[in-house]
């Protein structure tokens, strides 16, 4: 069977897109709503959780069944999903495809990723943009009937009772006092860069070749162009900038939290309040001379704590300069893929630069400054961390690990909200199953062709 999954719809699918292989050849085993499942589909979802170690094939278990039914599971919560109008934008899927092909594209280059998913890069955007609507709308959905779930202390207690788990892996919860390099040659340098492209721009240059051949940022694949997105989800120095500019206009220099950048305003809805615009991002290079410096810095804090005169919490109150975790005292917050906040890490959650800090040290001691790059913004910063606790691995109990046993709970409670949301919605929606799943426990006489 497959193991057990974190939804009863979970999209473990590592290929973008989905590959079809739509030839003469391809058969449809499975029809739900308007939508055709092919024998393809369910082949190459079979290889890739084999690839994967998420298949398990017990005697008198069928995996193409359960493969199968995943696939008729998405399916239904798709269509509820269009007839309620939810799931992400068209602009924000292809921003997320965009940036996905950029970075593939910088790691192995144009020809060997055509080369490496055997299509051109062009066709590969097109079929994973509709492989990311399905998959949006079914996440949508799913969030839709399980938003007001909640657990109590007794259902957490009695679930407590039935679980086989026996450790909890070692959890690290760490604080940080984290310094911006400090460098006005390297702000100069790039500034200059800039003003120096915006002059080309100005004098007749297209801002979208420029953009492809210098940005920093994903967009550059695209010349720069970001398309359409909501105006609140830009950050607040660019959002300031474009609300003033006029279309075709490019802005003078910006700083963001990202680096330096020049826009160019394409497209303005004000009655949606969606915006559309080019950037050129560039950010400092710093030099060892720099890093210097900052250890420098961070070296004079410590020997203020160690002195006793400040604990480590205040000193990153007052001196830290990472606005994300400055306000806690330095407490660096693990934000996991799914939102779902905590104060400690797993080993395989930690940023690579802070796992490495953290390899010597035991609770309440302070590591040596280092480089680390903040894995979402890029931002480079100069750091001490101090491990405040260390959670060795340890027998699962209530009284210690209840956060943990609670989402474990809620995520079957979860679970069982969208199976039975899938088998009443089952009932009214129009399902026709090849006789070759007609072996399927899910499978209905009914749906038989």
């Amino acid at each position: 069977m497959i193991k057990k999954l974190a939804a009863i719809v979970i999209f473990i699918f590592t290929i973008l897109p989905l590959a079809k292989a739509q030839t003469s050849l391809d058969k449809v085993v499975a029809i739900v709503g308007n939508e055709a499942i092919l024998e393809s589909d369910i082949d190459l979802l079979y290889r890739d959780m084999q690839i994967q170690g998420k298949l398990e094939n017990p005697e008198g278990e069928n995996p193409r069944c359960q493969i199968l039914k995943i696939f008729r599971d998405q399916k239904l919560l798709v269509a509820q999903a269009k007839l309620d109008s939810l799931g992400q934008s068209d602009d924000n899927i292809q921003n997320s495809v965009d940036m996905e092909i950029a970075r593939l594209v910088a790691h192995l280059g144009k020809e060997r990723f055509e080369a490496y998913f055997k299509k051109p890069i062009e066709l590969y955007r097109e079929e994973s943009i509709e492989f990311m609507k399905e998959q949006s709308f079914a996440q949508s959905m799913q969030a839709t009937i399980v938003q007001k779930i909640k657990v109590t202390p007794n259902e957490v207690g009695k679930y407590f009772k039935t679980l086989t788990l026996t450790n909890i892996p070692d959890q690290y919860i760490i604080y940080e006092i984290a310094l911006k390099p400090d460098s006005e040659k390297a702000i100069l340098d790039v500034k200059e860069k800039l003003l120096g492209l915006r002059r080309r721009i100005l004098d007749g240059e297209k801002f979208q070749t420029l953009a492809a051949l210098y940005s920093e940022h994903e967009s550059a694949i695209r010349g720069g162009e970001i398309g359409l997105m909501p105006m609140d989800g830009i950050v607040t120095p660019i959002r300031s900038a474009l609300i003033n500019m006029r279309v075709g206009q490019v802005s003078k220099i910006i700083e963001s939290e990202y680096g330096f950048h020049l826009l160019q305003l394409l497209e303005k809805q004000d009655e949606t309040a969606l915006i559309n615009f080019r950037q050129i991002l560039l950010k400092p290079k710093y030099s060892l001379e720099d890093q210097e410096a900052g250890f420098v810095r961070l070296d004079s804090i410590v020997k203020k704590i160690e002195a006793d005169s400040l604990t480590f919490e205040e000193a990153a109150l007052a001196y830290s300069e990472n606005e994300k975790t400055r306000a806690g005292s330095g407490l660096i917050v693990n934000i996991n893929e799914s939102g779902e906040i905590s104060t400690s890490f797993y080993k395989d959650e930690l940023n690579p630069d802070e796992a490495r800090a953290l390899e010597y040290l035991g609770p309440g001691e302070i590591s040596r400054p280092y480089a680390s790059t903040d894995v979402r913004s890029g931002k480079l910063f100069y750091k001490v961390i101090m491990l405040k606790e260390f959670i060795p691995t340890h027998p699962v109990n209530l009284k210690d690990d209840f956060g943990y046993i609670s989402e474990r709970c809620k995520r079957v409670k979860q679970n069982e909200a969208i199976e039975a949301w899938v088998s009443k919605k089952a009932e009214t929606e129009y399902i026709r199953i090849s006789e070759k799943y007609k072996e399927c426990p899910f499978v209905q006489a009914a749906w038989l062709f």
